[in-house]
């Protein structure tokens, strides 16, 4: 439906032929499929260059060059344009016994890609060894000053981060163009500490691959607007407002400050809705009927002969009325739920096919989807008049219980315009829930999908925080500043969010993304007393890793459910007990940890509680008074066996997060 979709080309392109667009590429004779390069000198050249780059040696004999297009229709005319016979080449070896290596440019010589697995590998001893910040941004910078010109003034380092288990570290870094950041455009790192070097880098970013052909020259405005007077702007016309929020399991829902933080032109201090980058619509399931099931014949048999299920035959007219009787019913099943029953009524005309759903006792409409194989398609439908049709359609077969007429969301995409009408409850708009209705280029509508959660909303506690203040922190937190985002007319300069994430702030006043995990996390870790901690290298370490917590001193003695939330990296996780640790979560997780506890946890966290089971293995006299462990008793001896703790113990001491962070610290080294 969307064909403003720009193919963001993963690894996978590297590795497979991939067809990249639906239209011809003069670029390769006609097809759009990979095809292999003939070896010249120059060609032999640059194998011999990046052997070098990239330290690929052995008998590297056997290798491949190939050419991969680029899409013909990105969107965009300025891109169009732009990637005009161009493509990406990839080198590329093989071989069973030495294993296999891709590097790939594209066809201005700008480096794309890197990746490399050798069997000797798996014969390496380097295993266990942590590897410094320092250490391997000198590693990346070694290649990527050598492959990319001028690699330090184009990128800046903006995450880094170490993986638990294991101690993979992986880099990101952001693209800038006169010290601007790039939307969502970046290099992605990949350090292995067990072989102690990188083994992929990668362009990231929906449009990473295309916009490798943008030079600094393409990023021409300069800003006339204050971040300040954008600040202004920003509080004027997107502003953090107040929402529902309904939890992901559909089983509570709390109120939260959101916006959708339109972007706004640095050069005209205009806002700005940029189509452009809303290129994943993602229509949610109609809560009625997203958990229905088929029916076997005896079941519908039984059903049929209820009263107050409609025929068939009232069924298929009904489904004639909504699409047209141009379509023809090919077929129609029943099916059902906990709350009611469905007719699922499959639709097809020529190359077109769809799916409409009724409840089958009153016949309303559910939902209706309709596919379609044009290409090529720029919707002429002015946005009032696809409003309109829209609107029409709710009213003769949609429902308008509890939506906000006046608040409707208009996208334009080359097939057609899509419409949402958001819910409300209580004059407060409900988080992604309303309905979707889409407007194809021949004014029919194609799509129709409402999204409502059936819960309770007078369980949503008042929170204690106000809009100005849920403002505040939103643009304290760095997430709303000058950037470079790509449009239909190439890439401009904006005021707005820096990552593609729709902003959230709760009760506990941190800024989170709809999934709930909290933006820059790691930069949000500080500690008021973190010069007086006894080792401030692993400290750093687990910060690096995403362990730690926000708002806390180390000296503070933190609860059994704050200690759930930091061995598990997510601070303020929605809490749930999976009866793991043995224990009645419910009952103590507002309570102080204790030693043995976070001992308990670790080890089962680590997988190591099997070995509490053991019989005639473990030590009578590792600790003092060790008998009084009880239960615990195990715990402690594996803990001790794999370095978690030394010889003193204090089993029923409230631990401080320092302490407790030195644990977790052993723990993983």
């Amino acid at each position: 439906m969307n064909k403003k979709l720009i193919i963001s080309i993963s690894l996978l392109l590297l590795i497979g032929t991939c067809h990249v667009s639906a239209s011809k590429n003069p670029v390769t004779n006609g097809t759009d499929e990979a095809i292999s390069v003939e070896m010249t000198n120059a060609e032999k050249k640059k194998v011999e260059e990046i052997k070098n780059i990239f330290n690929i040696t052995g008998a590297y004999e056997s290798f491949t060059i190939v050419k991969e297009p680029m899409p013909s229709d990105t969107g965009s005319d300025f891109l169009n344009k732009l990637i005009k016979n161009k493509f990406l080449i990839s080198y590329r070896w093989s071989d069973e016994k030495l294993g296999e290596a891709n590097v790939t440019y594209n066809s201005d010589g700008e480096f794309i890609s890197f990746y490399k697995w050798s069997s000797a590998d798996e014969k390496n001893e380097n295993i266990g060894k942590n590897y410094s910040k320092e250490d391997v941004q000198k590693a990346t910078q070694e290649i990527l000053t050598k492959t990319i010109k001028d690699f330090n003034k184009k990128y800046i380092l903006s995450d880094y981060e170490i993986n638990p288990n294991s101690k993979d570290i992986e880099l990101n870094y952001r693209r800038v163009v006169r010290d601007i950041p790039v939307f969502d455009d970046f290099i992605n790192v990949n350090f292995s500490s067990n072989l102690g070097k990188i083994v992929s880098i990668n362009l990231m970013g929906d449009n990473s691959y295309i916009n490798s052909f943008l030079q600094d020259k393409d990023f021409k405005d300069q800003a006339k607007i204050s971040l300040e007077d954008a600040q202004k702007i920003f509080l004027e016309k997107s502003p953090l407002s107040l929402y529902y929020k309904v939890s992901s399991d559909r089983k509570s829902v709390e109120k939260v400050y959101s916006s959708n933080v339109l972007d706004i032109d640095a050069t005209t201090g205009k806002v700005f809705k940029n189509n452009f980058k809303s290129n994943d619509i993602s229509f949610a399931k109609t809560e009625e009927a997203k958990d229905t099931i088929g029916l076997i014949g005896v079941e519908v048999k039984k059903i049929d002969a209820q009263r107050d299920l409609k025929k068939k035959s009232e069924a298929k007219k009904k489904a004639a009325e909504i699409v047209g009787k141009s379509y023809e019913i090919t077929n129609i099943a029943l099916s059902s739920d906990k709350d009611n029953y469905y007719y699922k009524i499959t639709l097809e005309k020529g190359k077109n096919y769809g799916e409409i759903t009724l409840n089958a006792k009153t016949l309303n409409l559910v939902s209706l989807n309709i596919y379609t194989d044009k290409k090529d398609v720029k919707t002429k439908v002015p946005d009032e008049e696809a409003k309109k049709i829209a609107l029409n359609f709710l009213e003769n077969y949609g429902d308008k219980t509890e939506l906000n007429l006046e608040k409707i969301d208009l996208t334009k995409f080359d097939y057609c315009t899509n419409i949402f009408i958001p819910r409300y409850v209580n004059s407060i708009p409900v988080l992604d829930e309303g309905v979707f209705i889409a407007v194809d280029d021949e004014k029919n509508v194609v799509l129709y999908e409402k999204d409502f959660s059936n819960i309770d909303f007078s369980k949503a506690k008042d929170i204690n925080l106000t809009k100005d203040e849920a403002n505040k922190i939103y643009l304290n937190s760095k997430n709303f500043e000058l950037k470079y985002e790509m449009t239909e007319s190439g890439p401009k300069l904006f005021y707005g969010k820096l990552q593609n994430i729709l902003p959230i702030i709760g009760e506990d006043k941190i800024l989170r993304d709809k999934s709930g995990n909290i933006v820059n996390f790691k930069d949000q870790i500080s500690y008021d007393d973190f010069n007086s901690a006894k080792n401030k290298e692993a400290i750093n370490y687990l910060k690096d890793m995403g362990y730690g917590t926000i708002g806390k001193k180390l000296s503070d003695k933190i609860t059994y459910k704050e200690f759930i939330e930091l061995i598990h990296k997510n601070y303020g996780l929605e809490y749930y007990d999976d009866n793991r640790y043995g224990i009645d979560m419910s009952k103590v997780k507002n309570k102080k940890i204790t030693e043995k506890d976070v001992i308990k946890f670790l080890i089962i966290d680590n997988g190591l509680q099997d070995f509490t089971k053991a019989k005639g293995i473990f030590k009578d006299n590792l600790f003092k008074n060790q008998k009084s462990l009880k239960e615990y008793e195990n715990y402690y001896i594996i803990a001790k066996g794999y370095d978690y703790i030394g010889d003193e113990i204090n089993p029923d001491k409230e631990l401080s997060l320092e302490e407790i962070l030195y644990i977790i610290y052993n723990s993983i080294n």
